[in-house]
């Protein structure tokens, strides 16, 4: 049984109020949850906000695809700002010469020593900041030891001191600009079990034996990266840009069906400024697991002290793929519009698309030496490789317009 959850947000903070707020959500039922969605749902007459541009966006990252001989990241960084969105998500590992998922037309030249405060000051990733942009969602996964290891405390002291500097550096370098950076990770509970390998099914294969030395791991990687973004925001004053912590969650339900998982075995545990919800274990036609599963986020989380009692969850990453399961144009803005309907009755700041330009094929790996044709990818796209318009991007762009009425 979920505890009662009152969720509030100002709309100074996060924009508009829905139709959920300040109900019991513990005493709603299935009824009357479907009920919301469907009033909630744009393209049924549900109220679609004002600053709807900066609450979508998409992610940039590992596209099978190029149009320009631009740098890969600033190419799509444009043609996002060029679609009309708010938000922008991309990868940010360091890494050895190229950045993961950038290799078109580009010439990194990274070194693993290289600091996190390092890469936010490359001339890629310094002319993407520099784009009209509200939201920058960064996933950052490295440092997570997922097994039982020696003393973790050096790489600890580490995560936390560059934590530390990248938001330092942030909340100066824009101090000027009404702008937010989100330091997030990758489908948190993916890291927390080492992959996606079959082992990694702990629901459908079994738990492994060092399960709670992960979890344990798992919380102390979570409390330096919030240390050192806390250390920063309490030194840097008077500065229009925000930098937050999000620990980003996927496997919500296996934590409820008594799986470890980082929502029912980590969130309790640390103090942190927002979840994101990777969120394809709650899709269904209906939105009802969607809404549901957004409630038990809320149920585990603890703020962090300078979320004042707001309990943030956004949408890091959810899609459906063009190109298969029979999907049609019809389909997919069903899809949509009833994700649409959760996510605005439940006050969601940001929701990210998965993405701009499909990263998976239909067979064989992931490769950027070549541009890919439509036919041989699944379809999570925007932007199609003929530069066409995906039906989801006709949608969005549709709601774009209406907000703006």
């Amino acid at each position: 049984m979920l505890r009662t959850i009152i969720f509030v947000l100002t709309l100074l903070d996060f924009g508009f109020i829905g139709i959920a707020q300040n109900q019991n959500q513990n005493a709603l039922t299935d009824q009357q949850i479907l009920e919301i969605i469907q009033k909630s749902r744009p393209l049924k007459g549900g109220t679609i906000p004002k600053d709807m541009r900066n609450r979508i966006g998409a992610t940039h990252m590992d596209g099978q695809y190029c149009f320009t001989p631009e740098p890969y990241i600033i190419e799509g960084a444009k043609k996002m700002n060029e679609l009309g969105y708010g938000i922008l998500k991309l990868w940010f590992e360091k890494a050895e010469g190229n950045a993961k998922g950038y290799n078109y037309n580009s010439e990194w030249k990274l070194t693993r020593d290289m600091s996190l405060k390092d890469l936010a000051k490359h001339p890629y990733f310094m002319k993407v900041f520099d784009m009209p942009f509200s939201v920058f969602a960064l996933n950052i996964n490295e440092g997570y030891a997922n097994a039982s290891t020696d003393d973790q405390t050096s790489t600890l002291n580490r995560i936390e001191n560059e934590f530390y500097e990248l938001t330092k550096y942030l909340l100066n370098q824009y101090r000027k600009r009404d702008i937010t950076f989100i330091l997030e990770m990758w489908e948190g509970d993916w890291t927390l079990r080492g992959g996606t390998q079959p082992s990694a099914r702990w629901k459908e294969n079994g738990v492994p034996p060092d399960a709670s030395v992960r979890v344990k791991n798992f919380i102390d990687w979570v409390n330096a990266r919030q240390k050192g973004v806390e250390r920063a925001r309490s030194e840097v004053k008077n500065t229009k840009c925000r930098v937050y912590h999000a620990v980003e969650v996927n496997k919500v339900f296996d934590g409820v069906e008594g799986v470890p998982s980082v929502t029912t075995s980590v969130l309790p545990k640390v103090k942190i400024d927002m979840v994101s919800w990777s969120s394809y274990d709650g899709k269904t036609k209906d939105g009802l697991k969607m809404y549901r599963g957004i409630d038990i986020i809320r149920q585990y989380l603890i703020p962090s002290a300078y979320m004042k009692g707001r309990k943030v969850v956004l949408i890091g990453e959810v899609g459906e793929a063009e190109n298969i399961n029979g999907n049609t144009r019809k389909s997919i803005r069903e899809f949509w519009d009833v994700m649409m309907g959760v996510y605005l009755s439940q006050d969601i700041p940001y929701i990210i698309h998965w993405e701009l330009y499909c990263n998976e094929p239909k067979t064989g790996p992931r490769t950027q030496d070549r541009n890919k044709a439509a036919d041989e990818l699944r379809g999570f796209w925007l932007i199609r490789p003929d530069g066409s318009k995906s039906w989801a991007q006709e949608y969005f762009d549709e709601i774009l317009v209406k907000s703006n009425k």
